[in-house]
């Protein structure tokens, strides 16, 4: 039986909760707009048992507007799953990068989930920065380890549909390349029984994906490829939402707030994406790229990926149990009491099949039945989120069950089961929680507020902070189902409601800063210096020692301080430490390469078994400053240069706009915009003359690297001529081989020989890439005094441009400073140390 008719019928059974039936004494009242969205979607879920799976290298890859659209439109079990966390890219709002930024990400991606109305998953695959080729992503990947992963996710999600944005055929991200390759591969191993045997137990069967669509442009104009096509009109209206598509989509892209700043309205981001002149979005097409053997033929003029799939007849035959035809489905939402009737009784034939007829379709469809009878009868479940507990503790699971209906109700019981075993109502679980409900009545707009209490297992392994553990199994936490019993007049409602519980240190570091920790010849005899960040989780005060020590000092020497800690509480403390002590008798520490690491700890009283440690890089970088320099600098939203301008002994404020405006910038010998900070500190462009004025003025005025929309001449984005004091036009180009050679174009250019001579050792050890968004044209005025390349690509000129402008001095640098002085790169220490004593003394 093809798609459409398969569709047809729960289309009918749908109808069939809407027909005239028996008003009940008491008709329940129209629910709120909130709730009759949400029973909309619940009655549309239940026309459609088919799932659609879009994959991609990173959060905010996925094709939203088509997730949208599956769900939205169709009501399509829809799935989202991410190759990575994103953790290589750069962070638009916050000084969080690496795994940090790859945390916040995982975070932004379920918000952006949760209003695609899809669910998300993630390989887990490391993001380590733009890449140019699929081999460079494998390389450090491993193709079987990342095409294991992928097969394990289509077997366990099992959809009927894949689409996604990533082509082999593309010359774009590496990792967008392998991830195309991957799902190719992966379309195939997934149903063949002897590609990874070992992942077929605990439920886990090969899966055969039908069809597989690669998105093939943006366009209003007809493809000249030939393939089947689905086309997907961003701007048609949800019926139910007062919004299009596209809107509710860009809402979701909003979400990804560290990859911002995105378009406010869908008009600008059709201009942005060259979209038609009205401000509409042009449509978007794919391309049928893999299907099945057998499956069943793609409909001519599709707008949607399952048109013409086919399911078992016993299916069919179980579901359509009635003849019923009706209205449509925003007609009848107001009278919920014969909606709940029906799908009672169409959940009573569910339950009647045998347990082997109860296959993972049957099951998806069966959860949806229940979540419509919820609604229906007016009936919510609220559980927090996410739960922070610590090994061996008992943690409380807040539960809220609300009566919004018409008619008393008791609920009868509440547990917490773990997703993967077997819970009290028969659903997928193993009962983990003792519930603190007792049989109890709810009045109609009453409530009832308990808690479900959750035994952690003692060596139930830590994820907190997710940071730190991003690329280990269960990383997002475990997840737990809460389950409810609640009888009506009519009959009885299964609520659920999924939390996950992640597991930390029953007394935390949160955070050392900085680190690593730079030593200079401004610092090495002082102290060290750190901010520090401890909280408690546990329910009790926590008396205890932090310790500090440094084994791979070259005298070993320990410390540790009394601390007292309430329960949940966080304490912020500074600490002076001569852990890595200076030499005697001339109390001078020697400089070296690596001074090991510093050990933070925290311990029971009087006991040597720590609770949790992080330990911090000490290095050495030989950077010397001119004397008496004065540096202002407005800060983009990384603290790498403020540290690194404190750990070389310099005077340094940071700046804000009106500052800029209003103060005499002469007193500072250099002023430093930080990346892309024209973009991220609203009225900075306006401003930009005074900071031009400086240069010319005498001052020497250092900007780091912006994307190219955010530097180039743009009337539309409100970027005048030029933002550089002469011609300057960044291009896309970037170097992201962190070991391509180096060339010195003006290798006695004071710039690169005072205070410190600079050469190559100064750019070894760098991490991620060279530079980004490299300028394509520039004025004569500027030097150009490096060069490099990826491998078997033109040379890039442009990384440490440098001019005279005036009285003063001009540099701007394409090169990613930032990350190097955040990893301790002595040659980062040591460049930055030249470009704020430039024109200072030599």
């Amino acid at each position: 039986m093809n798609r459409k008719l398969i569709q047809t019928v729960l289309a009918i059974l749908v109808a069939a909760l809407l027909v005239t039936a028996p008003r009940a004494q008491q008709t329940a009242a129209p629910p709120a707009a909130s709730d009759r969205v949400a029973l909309y979607q619940a009655l549309l879920d239940l026309t459609n048992p088919w799932t659609v799976m879009c994959i991609a290298a990173h959060p905010d890859d996925e094709d939203g507007t088509s997730l949208i659209v599956m769900r939205r439109k169709y009501g399509a079990h829809t799935v989202s799953l991410f190759s990575t966390f994103g953790e290589g890219g750069q962070n638009a709002i916050g000084p969080e990068l690496y795994e940090e930024l790859g945390a916040i990400r995982a975070r932004e991606t379920k918000a952006a989930a949760e209003i695609q109305g899809s669910e998300p998953h993630f390989l887990g695959l490391k993001d380590f920065g733009f890449s140019k080729s699929a081999d460079e992503a494998f390389h450090f990947w491993g193709h079987e380890e990342a095409l294991r992963r992928m097969v394990l996710e289509i077997r366990k999600l099992r959809p009927d549909v894949i689409i996604t944005n990533h082509s082999v055929a593309n010359n774009d991200h590496g990792h967008h390349q392998a991830t195309a390759r991957l799902e190719l591969e992966a379309f195939d191993a997934a149903a063949d029984p002897t590609r990874f045997p070992e992942q077929l137990k605990d439920g886990v069967t090969v899966w055969q994906v039908q069809r597989l669509f690669v998105r093939g442009g943006r366009s209003n104009q007809a493809q000249a490829d030939d393939r089947p096509t689905v086309i997907i009109d961003p701007n048609e209206r949800d019926p139910i939402r007062n919004a299009t598509f596209a809107e509710e989509a860009l809402s979701a892209l909003q979400q990804h707030a560290t990859q911002g700043p995105w378009p406010k309205t869908v008009s600008e981001l059709a201009m942005r994406f060259r979209g038609s002149p009205d401000g509409k979005l042009p449509v978007t097409r794919y391309l049928l790229t893999k299907e099945a053997k057998g499956a069943a033929a793609l409909t001519k003029d599709s707008h949607n990926f399952l048109d013409g799939l086919q399911l078992p007849d016993a299916f069919v035959k179980q579901v359509a149990q009635s003849d019923f035809s009706g209205q449509g489905l925003t007609d009848s939402l107001n009278d919920r009491a014969r909606i709940f009737e029906k799908l009672l009784s169409w959940r009573n034939s569910y339950d009647s099949l045998k347990k082997a007829e109860k296959t993972n379709r049957f099951l998806m469809m069966r959860k949806r039945i229940e979540s419509a009878l919820a609604l229906a009868a007016g009936i919510n479940l609220r559980v927090e989120p996410t739960i922070i507990a610590t090994p061996g503790s008992t943690a409380d699971v807040p539960l809220r069950i609300s009566n919004d209906g018409t008619q008393p109700i008791s609920v009868q019981r509440c547990s917490a089961c773990a997703a993967g075993s077997v819970c009290p109502d028969n659903s997928t679980g193993s009962r983990l929680a003792k519930s603190t409900f007792k049989a109890e009545s709810l009045a109609p707009g009453s409530f009832g507020s308990r808690s479900n209490q959750i035994q952690i297992p003692g060596k139930m392994p830590i994820n907190t902070p997710l940071s730190k553990h991003l690329y280990e199994p269960g990383s997002l936490g475990r997840e737990i189902i809460t389950s409810c019993t609640v009888q009506t007049a009519k009959g009885r409602v299964y609520l659920s409601e999924p939390t996950r519980v992640s597991v930390a240190p029953p007394v935390a570091i949160e955070s050392i800063a900085p680190s690593p920790y730079v030593f200079t010849p401004a610092n090495l005899n002082q102290p060290l210096s750190f901010k520090i960040r401890l909280t408690n989780r546990l329910r009790n005060p926590f008396r205890g020692e932090f310790g500090i020590s440094s084994p791979s000092a070259h005298i070993n020497e320990a410390g540790a301080a009394n601390i007292a800690l309430e329960p949940g509480e966080t304490r912020e403390f500074s600490l002076l430490t001569n852990v890595i002590p200076v030499d005697t008798p001339t109390e001078k520490r020697t400089p070296r390469a690596d001074f090991g690491a510093v050990v933070f700890s925290v311990h029971p009283p009087e006991s040597a078994t720590e609770i949790t440690k992080v330990a911090t890089q000490v290095v050495y970088a030989d950077a010397r400053v001119a004397p008496g320099l004065r540096v202002g600098y407005v800060r983009g939203f990384d603290f790498s240069l403020p540290n690194a301008l404190n750990a070389l002994g310099v005077e340094s404020k940071e700046l804000s706009v009106d500052e800029v405006k209003t103060a005499d910038l002469q007193k500072y010998t250099s002023i430093i915009v930080d990346n892309r900070v024209y973009e991220s500190t609203p009225g900075l462009v306006a401003t930009n003359q005074k900071l031009l004025d400086y240069a010319k003025a005498g001052g020497t005025l250092i900007v780091f690297y912006h994307k190219s929309f955010e530097w180039n001449p743009d009337p539309r984005r409100n970027r005048p001529d030029q933002l550089a004091p002469y011609k300057l036009t960044l291009g896309d180009e970037r170097i992201t081989d962190e070991n391509a050679p180096i060339t010195f174009l003006e290798p006695q250019h004071p710039l690169l020989n005072f205070p410190n001579k600079m050469g190559q050792e100064d750019f070894a050890g760098w991490i991620q890439e060279r530079g980004l968004y490299y300028p394509k044209e520039w004025d004569p005025q500027f030097q150009a005094l490096l060069q490099s390349n990826d491998p078997g690509e033109a040379p890039l000129k442009g990384g440490l441009l440098v001019a005279d402008y005036g009285r003063g001095k001009y540099i701007y640098t394409s090169m990613v400073w930032y990350r190097e002085l955040r990893a301790g790169v002595p040659g980062a220490y040591r460049m930055l140390a030249n470009m704020i004593s430039y024109g200072r003394g030599q």
